[in-house]
């Protein structure tokens, strides 16, 4: 079947998508990617990071961004798919799946979500052999990514226009665990038939697992075992130098963001000539490729001799994914009080919301076994914190720091050697959950699972 493709004002997204070759426009790729996307008839792209495809059944909307994942996952002999979950406060989310190529019923599907300013493609920047989502899926997992509100593959809505409306923008990584999750997990039971999940988060990941597991207590047991790669829980310790001087004036940005109803954060990034450009120019070797590293040590911490630079051009062009401003102000909060608790709307809407002047705190009495993966030279996770939250919890099953003094916050997913540094344990704690395996963990939380320290 024919399908007729518009460009509107999306060239360089159209030399990529060429670039790939005809199956990029291929009905049938169209229809094996997402189970909705039946009889296309036309593909229009358009200038706000999203392709419309009309089809015989109605209007499906797509990131262009997921085209390109999708054939990123075909070009390295893995299935791809494509799954748009509405939330329950009507937000729409795309979830990228990678299928098993042979089915275990002994398996629990897989979920990795990504963290601030991260979508799905950060479990796949080292390439096959390296990447997390790449060598479950050799093993046989089924590998389910969402992207969170507000990034560039979910920056949709029933009803809101993310470009007009900064009713939108009104949330923060509390949002994103009382709903993202829920509609995510809902939806992955329910097309597996299976009873439960892995889950594995990487920074906010591992936050909006914790906020869903307070919010929402009925979904612990959905989840058979919850891996945080550097935990953002507790912020009290952040070394990040910059973080820690603009978190001290939060409730200033917060009023400068109400006043300039600047509600999306860095929202440039949405734009996909701009990602692309950044794309472009960091890809070829030099000072231009040097400035791209030092920039990411800069963000994320320094450690130049796990970087691989032949990522640098995927990274920059997926990373930053977008976020809200009250992503970013939630975490400010979170280092100046020391608290994991609510988002602070300050006194007068805190007692409106929350009948009390203070937000509460996030209910931690957690039934679901936890792994807690963290690193000394991780920035943002200091190892007091981590502590302090492997001693709130009561089913800690394993703690392992990374024997590796360098080893940063973003190095969970795209240090050259994570395979060893962390993989290899990940791996290890999952094979004590499959269905096969009868588990018994301790309920007192000090009776950690092959700890490493």
């Amino acid at each position: 079947m024919e399908i007729s493709v518009y460009c509107v004002g999306s060239e360089i997204l159209k030399h990529e998508m060429d670039k790939i070759g005809p199956s990029a426009w291929n009905s049938s790729w169209y229809k094996s990617i997402s189970p909705a996307l039946h009889n296309p008839l036309r593909i229009v792209i358009l200038k706000s990071n999203m392709t419309k495809v009309f089809t015989a059944g109605g209007l499906i909307t797509i990131s262009l961004q997921t085209l390109i994942t999708m054939q990123i996952f075909r070009k390295y002999g893995y299935l791809g798919e494509t799954h748009e979950i509405e939330t329950e406060d009507g937000y729409l989310l795309d979830v990228h799946r990678i299928p098993p190529k042979t089915p275990d019923p002994n398996l629990p599907p897989v979920l990795l979500m990504h963290g601030l300013m991260g979508s799905s493609e950060n479990f796949i920047l080292l390439g096959p052999k390296r990447s997390l989502a790449y060598m479950l899926s050799d093993k046989g997992y089924d590998i389910w990514m969402p992207n969170s509100r507000g990034n560039f593959h979910s920056r949709k809505h029933r009803t809101l226009d993310p470009d007009h409306n900064n009713t939108y923008w009104m949330f923060s990584w509390h949002e994103i665990g009382k709903y993202d999750l829920p509609a995510c997990i809902d939806y992955i039971l329910e097309s597996t038939g299976k009873p439960d999940l892995i889950y594995a988060g990487h920074s906010q990941g591992t936050t909006v697992f914790f906020v869903m597991a307070s919010e929402r207590p009925e979904y612990q047991s959905k989840i058979r075992l919850s891996m945080s790669l550097a935990p953002s829980v507790f912020l009290e310790h952040t070394k990040h130098p910059i973080l820690r001087a603009v978190s001290k004036y939060y409730r200033y940005w917060d009023r400068l963001v109400l006043q300039t109803n600047q509600h999306e954060f860095i929202p440039f990034v949405s734009n996909d000539a701009i990602r692309y450009m950044f794309k472009f120019l960091c890809s070829k070797p030099g000072r231009l490729q040097d400035l791209c590293s030092n920039l990411m040590f800069m963000l994320i911490g320094f450690a130049p001799e796990q970087l691989d630079k032949k990522i640098i051009p995927l990274v920059t062009a997926t990373v930053p994914a977008g976020s809200s401003a009250r992503q970013a102000l939630h975490y400010a909060q979170e280092i100046v009080t020391g608290k994991f608790r609510q988002y602070d709307f300050g006194k007068r809407e805190n007692r409106r919301r929350y009948n009390t002047t203070i937000p509460p705190d996030y209910n931690l009495n957690i039934s679901t076994p936890i792994g807690l993966f963290y690193a000394e030279n991780d920035m943002l996770n200091d190892v007091r914190d981590v502590t302090k939250l492997s001693k709130v919890l009561p089913n800690v099953v394993k703690m392992y720091e990374v024997p590796y003094k360098q080893f940063t916050h973003f190095d969970f997913i795209v240090a050259k050697d994570v395979k060893t540094l962390v993989y290899m344990e990940v791996f290890d704690l999952m094979k004590k959950y499959n269905y096969n395996l009868d588990i018994n963990t301790d309920d007192t939380g000090d009776n950690y699972n092959n700890v490493k320290k």
